[in-house]
This record gives C-alpha cells, sequence and structure tokens, in this order.
C-alpha cells in the first residue's frame, strides 16, 4: 500500500511515497505531502488555469492559503519568534518542521503545473520573510515580518532593474539621505517585480555610497508612499504571479526602515539566493514530473492509426527520457536538501546553484518532449495539454531568474576552483 497520497502513473511522484523504509522521511513528512496534495487537487490545481488567465489570484484564495499556514511555512528556517500562535500546515509543530518539511511544501505546491499561481499565491512571503527574519529588528519583526506570515501584508523585492539583472552590484536605483538625516529619498526604476502590482510592501535595494556591492542598502518600503508607479508587465508566462514595472520618483522612506546596516544590501540579497536557487531546483522538477504525468495519460487515452499512442516504441522511448532527466537530479536535490542546514553557506552556494541550473534545463526538454506526446493538444492553452503548454512558457522564467544558466555555469566554475584552493 502506498504510504503517501501518490500518482500512479510512474516516474510522477518521487520514490519515497511508496517506499517506507526510504531515509529522510518520518510519518510528520508524509502527513504533511498528504495534507498539501489534497488542498492542491482540491482548491488550486482546477482554478489554475482560470487564475493565469485573470492575471492574479484571488484575494478569498490568498486568504485560504494564509488560514492554512502556507505563508507562516514559506520561510526556512522558521522564524519561531515571530509564529507564536500560529498554526504550520498539517498541524505539524513548530519544533518539528526540518528542512525536509520544507523542500515537502515547495514541491507539493508546484505541482499545481501553474508556476505563476505558486508565485501569486505566496504574496510575496519566502522573498520577504527570510531578509527580515534574519536581518531585521525586534520592531521591523513585529512591524513587517508577522502581518506577513499571516497574510496581513504582501510583500515584494526590489532588486532587478532595466539594465541590472544577474549583475546586482551594477544597478542604478539612487538612495539620498536628507538634510535633517531623518528620511533616505529614492529615485529609480525596478522591472519583472513579482508580487509587486499588488504587494503592501516591499525590500528595495538601492545605491547610498559609490559603485559596486559595498554601496548598496535595503530599504523596507510602504507601497502606498507618494511616488511609487506601478505598471503590470505581460510576459510570456507566470501572469499571476503579479511581475510588475515600478518607477520611484523622490519616494522617501524613514531612516528606521533601513534593512540590516548602511552598505550590507549585497549581503543581503545574495544571503536569499541559495535557498531561492534550491527552491527553483525543486520547482523545476516538479513541473518535470507534472509535464510526464499529463502526457502520460494522455498517450494511454489518445488512439492513432488503430492503437493507443503508447503502443508506439517512439514515445515509450520519450517517457524512458524524461525519467532519466528527472530521477538523477531527484536524488541529487534530496541530497542538497539534507546538506543545506549542515554545509557552511560558501560551500553549498554553488551546489544549489548546480541544482537551479540542471533542474530547469532539463525541464525544457521534458516540456518539449511532453508537448510532442500531445500534438497540438500540447500547443493550445486550456484543455487536456493546457499545463504543459503553460509549462513551456513559464520554464524559461526558470532559466534565467535567480541567476541565468550561464551566468551560474561560470559561478560555479569559480566558486569550486576557490574552495578546492588550486
Amino acid at each position: 500500500m502506498p504510504s503517501a497520497l501518490t500518482s500512479n502513473v510512474p516516474f510522477a511522484d518521487p520514490v519515497w511515497h511508496t517506499d517506507t523504509k526510504y531515509p529522510y522521511y518520518k510519518d510528520s513528512h508524509r502527513k504533511l505531502q498528504r495534507f498539501i496534495r489534497e488542498y492542491v487537487d482540491s482548491e488550486i490545481t482546477p482554478n489554475g488555469a482560470e487564475w493565469e488567465a485573470q492575471g492574479f489570484v484571488p484575494e478569498h484564495a490568498f486568504a485560504r492559503h494564509a488560514e492554512l499556514g502556507f505563508l507562516a511555512a514559506a520561510v526556512f528556517p522558521l522564524p519561531k519568534s515571530s509564529l507564536t500562535g500560529v498554526k504550520l500546515p498539517a498541524g505539524i509543530p513548530v519544533d518539528e518542521w526540518d528542512e525536509f518539511h520544507d523542500a515537502i511544501l515547495i514541491d507539493e505546491i508546484a505541482r499545481c503545473g501553474y508556476l505563476g499561481v505558486v508565485w501569486g499565491i505566496n504574496g510575496g512571503a519566502t522573498t520577504g520573510g527570510a531578509p527580515l527574519s534574519t536581518y531585521g529588528t525586534a520592531k521591523q519583526k513585529q512591524e513587517y515580518l508577522r502581518p506577513l506570515l499571516t497574510g496581513q501584508q504582501k510583500h515584494c523585492l526590489m532588486v532587478t532593474e532595466p539594465d541590472a539583472g544577474s549583475d546586482v552590484a551594477g544597478l542604478t536605483t539612487t538612495a539620498e539621505k536628507t538634510q535633517d538625516g531623518k528620511h533616505y529619498v529614492l529615485n529609480g526604476q525596478k522591472k519583472w517585480i513579482t508580487q509587486g502590482q499588488l504587494a503592501t510592501h516591499a525590500l528595495c535595494l538601492a545605491r547610498t555610497g559609490g559603485p559596486g556591492h559595498k554601496g548598496l542598502t535595503v530599504f523596507i518600503l510602504d507601497m502606498n508612499t507618494q511616488g511609487i508607479f506601478r505598471k503590470k508587465m505581460h510576459n510570456s508566462g507566470v501572469s499571476s504571479s503579479g511581475s510588475t514595472f515600478i518607477d520611484l520618483d523622490n519616494v522617501m522612506v524613514p531612516v528606521e526602515n533601513i534593512l540590516g546596516r548602511i552598505g550590507q544590501g549585497f549581503e543581503i540579497i545574495m544571503s536569499t539566493f541559495t535557498h531561492e536557487r534550491l527552491w527553483v531546483g525543486i520547482t523545476a522538477l516538479r513541473l518535470c514530473r507534472v509535464a510526464l504525468e499529463d502526457s502520460y495519460r494522455h498517450a494511454l487515452r489518445r488512439e492513432t492509426f488503430g492503437k493507443k499512442l503508447f503502443e508506439n516504441q517512439v514515445i515509450r522511448l520519450k517517457f524512458s527520457k524524461m525519467a532519466g532527466l528527472i530521477e538523477p537530479v531527484q536524488h541529487l536535490m534530496e541530497d542538497l536538501v539534507r546538506r543545506s542546514v549542515l554545509t557552511p553557506a560558501l560551500e553549498f552556494s554553488p551546489w544549489a546553484a548546480l541544482l537551479k541550473m540542471q533542474a530547469a534545463h532539463n525541464l525544457e526538454t521534458v516540456s518539449r518532449e511532453a508537448q510532442q506526446v500531445f500534438g497540438g493538444l500540447g500547443y493550445s492553452c486550456g484543455g487536456a495539454g493546457g499545463r504543459v503548454e503553460q509549462i513551456s512558457r513559464d520554464v524559461r522564467v526558470l532559466v534565467v531568474s535567480g541567476g541565468s544558466e550561464e551566468i551560474l555555469m561560470d559561478m560555479i566554475a569559480k566558486q569550486q576552483k576557490k574552495l578546492a584552493k588550486l
């Protein structure tokens, strides 16, 4: 008997679902997996196409997500001091929540198949919560972190600019101190800001000093402040993520809204990337499985030239190829999740980048093969091939965001050489 709520399609779910002796996973992990799957299957997946088409996740769905504890669990390690009286998904006690609970949450939410919905329903809790938890003052945590984790606020992370993406140290948004020393005035532009359209608050990286990474500082912004102008962006995919172009025109920010220290901004932003890359790897891996499962079920149903599509060897080979791209990365991912709490950040960083790069790269191939199985249905929005068509557009943001594939490959090689002292 399966020990988890799992698919009967080969390779559509990881092995640990049906192997009770598999390492890393305990009863609480299996309990969480079942809880999230039932929630996603009943409340998110059936609505994913509609939410993606309308360009946002409805407020009632976001409130439900918060009510079930998913926002509270979005930051890892958990900010325990900000979670007093807050319930986690499946009733898992705060002290029992570990790195594999975190990985299961990421994996199972992504199973809805709509990356924009995954980002949109999160309310910025993942990207905004970690920096506040690590670098925020007690007052900042009370004013911004706890409301974020309970769904009272929505946050966005304002880093990327029209001319500064992977080159974070090259951004040009400025923050100049007023003569009375009580405020900073921000001017500049931010682009492709996830959740920017609906965010109530933001963490904004701006230049307070000279060129390079040492001149950057993070500010906490109230998004209703005068001088902030937002425009929804229309991209190839992830429409419901709320991707936004933001103009900052003489935006006044109190000095007490500096996160960390002046000049510490680059360190703060870089500290979020390792877990983000682990998150992207887990998400891309699950989307591979979604594409495989949907196309596999189609191949079992679809008849061509008098026989089921699956009876053609060339089709069966596609599923074996997909599995070969999925399962080795699954084992790498699980090992990295284990090591994420044991390995120094500098040593772990290139491995998280490697997972992100490889999983996203493999998703490009898997989504293409799944579309080939579907034929025209894999090119049509909605219907049997709707999720595969959506993934074929969403995958590009996973390859580019969090550091492009080319930037990461170079970074991995340089960091590993440095660590090896060669």
